[in-house]
């Protein structure tokens, strides 16, 4: 792969194997974690998936804000990646 790269002038970066920052799935699981579970007694399941289903249903209200900022695609560059493959 590095030789065909190579050939065609194309550069490499090296990302992580798994970065959950730029999983869009996870930013949402975050954020149902801290308003639904986080620091908050739930006495039985039923509770815990009820606070979880009510915030699920306030994403576009309540919630609509800081999903909104959590949910954007712009993602941090750099300039020198050469520094990021050594």
């Amino acid at each position: 792969m590095q030789a065909r790269a190579a050939e065609l002038s194309i550069t490499l970066l090296y990302l992580p194997s798994y970065s959950h920052n730029l999983n869009l799935i996870e930013r949402l699981r975050r954020l149902l974690k801290r308003r639904s579970v986080y620091g908050k007694y739930r006495p039985n399941f039923a509770t815990f998936r009820a606070a979880i289903e009510d915030t699920l249903s306030q994403l576009t209200t309540a919630h609509a804000e800081p999903l909104a900022a959590l949910m954007t695609l712009q993602f941090q560059e750099f300039e020198d990646v050469s520094l990021l493959t050594e």
